[in-house]
């Protein structure tokens, strides 16, 4: 069922690549906290005002409402998204595709157990990943901005972003599954994802492009709802469910499927 051996050789062969995309989401919480006044807010407003930009950048004037309209609107999607593409192909397809499947399979480790160690890990490496950003979020608030940060809505909104990275995760996953090869691995599972990043982007740009709303994944993580508390709940939902029905889906499928070994 769960590999510890496995699981280990995993975080090793992982561990930079964790590494790099938290402390990136570190450092850019770190230098929010830093550079953030209202007046900084102020000037931003003034200086994007009239151009596209005014509809991501700006904010409602304090350190969580800056947060969620620039941090949670990209660098908290774009960045744990890639981390997600490379390493859910890097679990299965690509062991499949450069024939190294065959050596660990050749092992007392069954498929069944090897699937679910390996879906086990990329879940436990998103959790961790979002725990330091968190922890290190509060204490960058705390340092530069004492009071400034609402923690509870910062919680909140890290177990959105967390939720919504753990759907993503397991297209990602999924798709490495189901496909023998990382060239269509790539395609489905880190297709997906962008096409719905770039089509959040659209429709954050122009109010007449709403309707684009309904094609993406990423309507379901609103920071603003979690910031005005108005029904959020609902998504939330969706989310971990797609989650754990699309990681079941590439497990049982992974144990089925031909090999070419």
């Amino acid at each position: 069922m769960f590999n510890i051996t496995y699981f280990n050789y995993l975080v090793r062969s992982n561990f930079k690549f964790l590494l790099a995309f938290t402390l990136v989401l570190c450092a850019f919480l770190t230098v929010m906290c830093n550079v953030f006044t209202p007046e900084t807010i102020s000037g931003i407003s003034n200086t994007t005002q009239g151009t596209i930009a005014s509809n991501i950048l700006t904010g409602n004037g304090t350190l969580i409402g800056f947060m969620s309209n620039s941090f949670y609107a990209l660098m908290a999607i774009i960045f744990p998204m890639v981390y997600s593409i490379v390493v859910g192909n890097r679990l299965m397809a690509e062991k499949v595709d450069k024939g190294s499947m065959a050596s660990f399979l050749s092992t007392p480790i069954s498929r069944h157990t090897f699937t679910i160690t390996s879906a086990s890990y990329l879940i436990l490496s998103l959790i961790v990943m979002w725990s330091i950003a968190s922890f290190v979020g509060i204490a960058a608030a705390n340092a530069f901005q004492p009071d400034a940060l609402d923690i509870d809505m910062f919680l909140t909104l890290n177990i959105g972003v967390f939720l919504y990275h753990f759907a993503i995760s397991s297209i990602c996953f999924c798709s490495s599954c189901i496909f023998n090869t990382s060239k269509n691995s790539l395609l489905i599972g880190g297709g997906l994802p962008l096409m719905f990043f770039v089509i959040s982007l659209f429709v954050k740009l122009s109010d007449s492009l709403d309707f684009l709303k309904y094609f993406t994944l990423n309507t379901l993580f609103n920071p603003s709802d979690i910031l005005n508390n108005s029904g959020y709940g609902q998504e939330f939902m969706i989310m971990a469910l797609m989650g754990v029905i699309l990681y079941i889906i590439g497990i049982l499928y992974f144990q089925k499927k031909d090999l070419p070994l």
